[in-house]
């Protein structure tokens, strides 16, 4: 397989795996530029080293060559920093940061069919060159201060080169070396070390378990477990009686000679200072280790084989109610109670499937980070860079689609929209610019907002570079809604010469593109030296929601709970164009038949009182006429084809008495207050 063709979809399992890589690596960095224990750090740079490397293996199966050179480039560095030989600084993590993305941004390059670049980590070249000079050894070698161990030649020529170099980095950073003796039964030996290996683990760095002899007294295999960690106390071991046959103080940091604790390498301590040495306090309560998450995953066309099985014995349970209703005595609730029962299975079954296809939101802004970090740096911007609805879960494709055009957006905030402080201060702003990115859902609609405090669009010279493109008439007056939608023209931009972070005129037009490919909608504003706004629609292909159950001329219909104010039935007859008291306050109604263009009722004695901003918000609301409320459920919501251009529904969800149309609140009330009007001027 080459690059500029799509993936294959056999390999669908193996980029999802990458996708978790991906994300995993990306908290593990994070989690590097807090303050922690030097083992806990270590964990982490090893799961790092772990992943580059499965990433590295990944490239050779699908076959970029290009890719694996990367990611065993990135591997490297990892492996130096495990060794000890470089020290986790902000600057390097930002490094890796840039250097995981890269790889990330590049393997969904070539799933789409992009060609593969030469090197992927070219923009980093001097960056990464610059860490390996100094992770080189220093003249005469690297140090080895295995020998302090208090420990027979025959165990010392046992350690690895890794375990050396351990053992050197965490004396030289102030670390004790203990050591735990134990002789295990043979029956359990393996269980038991490995629950003995955690615990360890947990009180500081496991450096190694060496085979030793066992006691003469005793029968089982003896072990040497060597940890560097503050202190050591058998009462802190999960030891079973008899195992544990002593610990002891094997290497003491005390005894590291001071020129060889601060070497005279200035240009190395500058760039990459020491870790910070963590004192031996018994009494303190130690920081959890890192654990391992293990991800189970699932191949689509199993989850899809499942959805149609579910599907398909949801068809048995309509089949076995209608049954249930001619057979079974009206007086006996205990078939209803059952059927009840398995329809709130099986809604929780599909809710789990869905759930498999979810990421978190915040997964998306975890990229967008370390890149408005490195642009800020790049471009002399201070930022400050906040997000909303980080918990907010979208499909795994989705998110996977939407990566891109996000990236492209906020570099373009960065670079074009946010002025220099400079600027700023003689505007009166504050010196750092401000960008807000938020994620909320409006029915079956996911909205993003991208905002910025800059310069705004320069609605002027976009209407002059349009006249000059042709794409405007001269002497037209153009709206300013007009004039922003120009900027996604393919190869519009105003701007004279490229720019090496955002381009020029390349990419918008992609963004629309890939938006409106998913069904969505992009809507641009701005005002002159206050800001910018880009406003991202997206529609989700699948949700849940909780609904309440209304019917209209034999339909059923599902309104979402989130837009009912109030829901009021009673002996009163109601027309449309009728005001109704709700709260000591009249507000106007309209019947769901005229609302979706059906022939209207005679009269209607029961309303929903829908608002787009929920029961906290009066100011927008309509009653709703419906023949009948039928209660609230939840309901898996899908988008159906027919649903494209029909107005005023949002989905529809099979129900055993056919399907459950679900309204659009925002876009039922629309349609309600346009019929109103049409009654207010007789038309």
């Amino acid at each position: 397989m080459t690059g500029g063709t799509l993936l294959d979809q056999s390999f669908d399992d193996v980029w999802a795996e990458c996708e978790d890589l991906f994300a995993q690596a990306r908290k593990t960095l994070v989690g590097l530029k807090e303050t922690q224990p030097a083992h806990v750090v270590q964990a982490s740079v090893n799961a790092l080293f772990r992943t580059t490397h499965t990433l590295k293996g990944m490239a050779g199966m699908l076959g970029f060559p290009s890719f694996s050179r990367a990611a065993h480039r990135m591997e490297d560095i990892f492996d130096l920093m495990r060794q000890g030989r470089l020290r986790s600084t902000d600057s390097l993590v930002e490094t890796l940061e840039a250097g995981m993305m890269a790889l990330e941004s590049g393997l969904n390059g070539l799933r789409r069919g992009r060609p593969e670049p030469e090197d992927y980590l070219s923009p980093l070249r001097k960056q990464l060159g610059e860490l390996e000079a100094l992770a080189r050894p220093t003249e005469g070698g690297a140090q080895d201060l295995t020998s302090m161990l208090d420990l027979p030649p025959e165990a010392l020529k046992a350690l690895s080169e890794y375990e050396r170099t351990r053992v050197t980095a965490l004396l030289m950073s102030g670390m004790p070396i203990h050591g735990a003796t134990i002789c295990l039964e043979f029956a359990t030996f393996d269980e038991r070390l490995r629950v003995l290996n955690e615990a360890l683990a947990g009180l500081g760095e496991l450096i190694s378990t060496l085979p030793c002899d066992a006691p003469e007294d005793r029968e089982g295999m003896g072990f040497l477990l060597l940890a560097g960690c503050p202190a050591l106390d058998p009462a802190m071991l999960p030891t079973l009686e008899g195992e544990l046959v002593g610990t002891a103080l094997l290497a003491d940091p005390s005894r590291v000679p001071d020129s060889l604790r601060n070497p005279p390498t200035l240009a190395v301590e500058e760039v990459v200072p020491p870790i910070p040495v963590v004192e031996p306090e018994s009494a303190a309560p130690q920081a959890p280790h890192a654990q391992e998450v293990e991800i189970l995953r699932l191949p689509a066309h199993r989850v899809e084989a499942l959805e149609a099985r579910l599907m398909a014995v949801g068809q048995l349970r309509d089949a076995a109610s209608q049954l249930l209703h001619k057979g079974m005595d009206i007086r006996d609730d205990r078939p209803s109670a059952l059927m009840a029962q398995i329809q709130d299975g099986l809604l929780e079954v599909q809710k789990s499937l869905l759930q498999m296809r979810m990421l978190r939101v915040e997964s998306l802004f975890a990229r967008i980070e370390p890149m408005v970090k490195s642009l800020s740096r790049d471009t002399g911007k201070p930022v400050k860079l906040t997000f909303q609805g980080s918990d907010l879960e979208l499909e795994r494709g989705l998110l996977g689609r939407l990566t891109d055009p996000f990236l492209h957006l906020v570099r373009n905030a960065v670079d074009h929209g946010l002025e220099t402080p400079s600027e700023r201060l003689a505007l009166g702003k504050s010196e750092a610019g401000s960008i807000r990115i938020s994620a909320s859902q409006r029915g079956r609609n996911i909205r993003f907002d991208i905002r910025d405090d800059g310069r705004g669009f320069d609605l002027a010279r976009i209407e002059a570079r349009g006249v000059a493109l042709g794409l405007l008439k001269a002497g037209q007056a153009h709206t300013p809604e007009r004039l922003h939608r120009l900027t996604l023209e393919p190869g519009f931009s105003t701007q004279e010469r490229a720019s090496q972070i955002s381009g020029r005129g390349v990419g918008m037009d992609v963004v629309r593109a890939e938006i409106e490919a998913l069904g969505g909608e992009i809507h641009l504003s701005s005002e002159a030296r206050r800001g910018s706004l880009i406003r991202l629609s997206i529609p989700l292909s699948r949700a849940v929601a909780s609904c309440l159950k209304v019917r209209c001329d034999r339909q059923s219909f599902g309104i979402p709970l989130v837009n009912v104010v109030r829901v009021q039935a009673g002996d009163q007859v109601h027309r449309g164009g009728d005001q109704v008291q709700v709260f000591g306050n009249s507000i106007p109604l309209e019947s769901l038949q005229a609302c979706l263009g059906l022939p209207e009722p005679d009269g209607q004695r029961s309303f929903v009182v829908l608002s787009t901003q929920g029961a906290s918000a009066r100011s927008v609301e309509v009653a709703i006429g419906v023949d009948a409320i039928l209660g609230r459920g939840e309901v898996l919501l899908r988008s159906l084809p027919e649903l494209a251009h029909a107005a005023g529904i949002m989905g529809g969800s099979p129900q055993e008495d056919g399907i459950l149309w679900v309204l659009d609140p925002e876009a039922t009330l629309s349609l309600a207050m346009n019929s109103l009007m049409r009654r207010v001027a007789n038309v």
